[in-house]
């Protein structure tokens, strides 16, 4: 084995093991974050739907990044 394929191993094991830390602990901030549960009984608006031109205009924003 060369040592780049045993660096490459390494690394994706630590990539795998902070992946499924991060999965499988309990966000440690989580309580303290977290929004406040809205107690009225008001309705929220759904989100505003973009008109044609705004998606034609994110589409061609999109296509310029690329």
């Amino acid at each position: 084995m060369t040592a780049s394929n045993v660096l490459d191993w390494i690394v994706a094991l630590l990539v795998c093991w902070a992946s499924l830390t991060a999965i499988f602990e309990p966000s440690r901030g989580a309580s303290r974050c977290e929004a406040p549960i809205a107690t009225s009984g008001a309705l929220q608006s759904p989100p505003a739907v973009p008109t044609r031109a705004e998606f034609e205009e994110m589409i061609r924003d999109m296509k310029l990044h690329d």
